[in-house]
């Protein structure tokens, strides 16, 4: 494991860790839809899981798939904590190449917090909806969490460096996340880097960068891609809280039957 990417998924934790506006979502649906727990749950990009995990306290068996040990190894810890690691299977995993998943099938799937904007062509969308399709029972559920595309929700098109928040760190450090980043408009793709400056309490100043690609895809676009992949579309919410999706909605909530 390389320390860069051990602080990472240790620097995602500090941001996320904590961040449960979208937790009861996920639990409630996956009760209304399995209410005896008889199936497992399947994540697409569970990152440091701590949607896996209250899933698994919620009782569900959970398959989490990352692409990120370092992610994964914070997940099975925070699973073990809680005393639910034979709930949790970890996967570690491109969800653009799935590998075999463990036995399902599955009643219930999802990919949170804009995970699924990092495939970044319609092959890889289409790709990944099918494989996913493919894992479900008849008529299951898939989840697709998007940032609505609104223009004060994207990231710096024109490389400004915008402060995204500080964290407090457990040996009395502080973690500045910064985010800088070029638009691609022709490929609705954005460019970002994610600065991390580490405030050590004795002043020193160290800094971790990461750089990404994302792809933004609209209501309409998004609906298309699930009917080419054999889902029928359910809902669009633009909230947590099952609101209809409009102009003014900060989330793209797709709810599709396989």
């Amino acid at each position: 494991m390389g320390e860069r990417e051990r602080l990472l998924a240790h620097y995602y934790e500090l941001e996320y860790g904590e961040y449960v506006e979208d937790v009861e979502f996920y639990v409630q649906y996956a009760t209304a839809l399995d209410p005896e727990r008889g199936l497992p749950v399947l994540e697409l990009g569970c990152g440091t899981g701590r949607i896996a995990v209250a899933l698994a306290l919620a009782g569900f068996r959970v398959v989490g798939v990352d692409s990120s040990p370092e992610m994964l190894q914070v997940c099975d810890g925070k699973a073990r904590a809680a005393g639910v690691q034979d709930k949790v299977t970890l996967v570690a995993a491109d969800m653009r190449d799935l590998p075999a998943l463990p036995p399902g099938p599955y009643n219930f799937a999802f990919c949170a917090l804009n995970t699924f904007a990092y495939l970044l062509s319609t092959e890889e969308q289409l790709a990944v909806l099918g494989a996913v399709r493919e894992a479900l029972v008849q008529h299951g559920i898939l989840v697709l969490d998007l940032t609505a595309p609104r223009a004060d929700l994207l990231p710096p098109s024109s490389g400004e460096i915008v402060h995204q928040g500080t964290y407090p760190d457990s040996d009395g450090s502080w973690v500045h996340k910064s985010l800088t980043g070029v638009e691609e408009p022709s490929a609705q793709t954005h460019h970002v880097t994610l600065l991390y400056d580490r405030e050590g309490a004795d002043g020193s100043l160290t800094r971790t960068s990461q750089s990404l690609s994302m792809r933004w895809t609209g209501r309409y676009e998004m609906e298309l891609l699930l009917r080419l992949a054999g889902y029928a579309l359910e809902k669009t919410y633009g909230s947590y809280e099952l609101d209809d999706y409009g102009d003014e909605s900060p989330r793209m909530i797709f709810v599709a039957r396989s």
